[in-house]
């Protein structure tokens, strides 16, 4: 009789049956958002923790803060500071490729920016207000994936549960954190597999229509089995019950929390500048 393999699971080479990766484990390999990102490799297992060990309320203060002045009307000098800071944050929590992708990335942006000044175009113009928008989306988006990847869902559900935070709000929040890195595994064993297929390289760009075909069905299927188990998994843990959870996480206010504190504050003094200037 053929036994027909259970939905959600994995078969090693050797014919073994496997549980699927718990978020826990992709945890524990280090599966981060920004490797994702920048076309890196999962950390080794037993890589070092991050190194700002502060709250996740003041990790998010300063989110919010640096969110909300590079998508306004902040000035030039104000972005590049950010700019600086989340290069910072990278150096100190990621590995080096990463912080070589974003610098590389943000230096084209900035020069993108720079050239209507040396080529007067429209060409130019044109690249340059793209640029423009691209170089604070790529700001934004890295420190928001700083903070997702130096975060465990644990502090991030006692400091909402500390705040007295509504379950609409750190439900779906728990649902996120646990479902990104998993979404984020299956979409590189998706692509490592098309790889061995042969479909990359020219071939996405000869077809893009059939590529993102092959790469977005595998990974919405795969999304959807993880979806499944991790709504099982969170019922089991009484995610839904009424009671408040038992806090097992302390946080207190260190050193680290007074320092983005303060850069956040510097931050609106600084793009405060101008309007009280007037």
């Amino acid at each position: 009789m053929r036994r027909t393999r259970p939905r959600g699971s994995n078969v090693s080479a050797m014919g073994v049956e496997e549980s699927p990766a718990s978020p826990q484990e992709l945890a524990r390999e280090g599966c981060s958002v920004l490797d994702a990102a920048f076309g890196g490799r999962p950390r080794p297992r037993g890589a070092a923790a991050p190194r700002v060990h502060a709250d996740p309320r003041s990790k998010f203060i300063l989110l919010l803060v640096c969110n909300v002045l590079v998508m306004g009307m902040a000035s030039n000098r104000a972005v590049g500071l950010i700019a600086v800071l989340v290069g910072v944050l990278i150096a100190l929590d990621e590995p080096v490729r990463v912080l070589i992708s974003y610098s590389a990335i943000t230096a084209v942006f900035w020069g993108l920016t720079q050239l209507p000044l040396w080529w007067p175009s429209g060409v130019a113009v044109f690249c340059g207000v793209v640029a423009y928008w691209l170089l604070r989306f790529a700001i934004s988006l890295s420190l928001g994936a700083w903070f997702v990847t130096t975060t465990r869902v644990s502090t991030l559900l006692a400091a909402l549960n500390q705040l007295r935070a509504p379950r609409f709000l750190t439900i779906p929040l728990a649902v996120l954190f646990r479902f990104v890195p998993v979404a984020l595994d299956e979409a590189r064993g998706v692509m490592e597999a098309m790889r061995l297929r042969g479909y990359s390289g020219s071939y996405l760009w000869r077809h893009p229509l059939d590529g993102i075909e092959k790469l977005v069905v595998p990974v919405l299927a795969a999304s959807a089995r993880s979806a499944d188990d991790l709504s099982a998994a969170a019922l089991i843990r009484g995610l839904g019950s009424g009671g408040r959870p038992t806090v097992v996480d302390r946080l207190r206010f260190g050193a680290a929390d007074a320092v983005l504190l303060a850069l956040s504050a510097g931050l609106v003094v600084l793009a405060l500048q101008p309007v009280w200037g007037r």
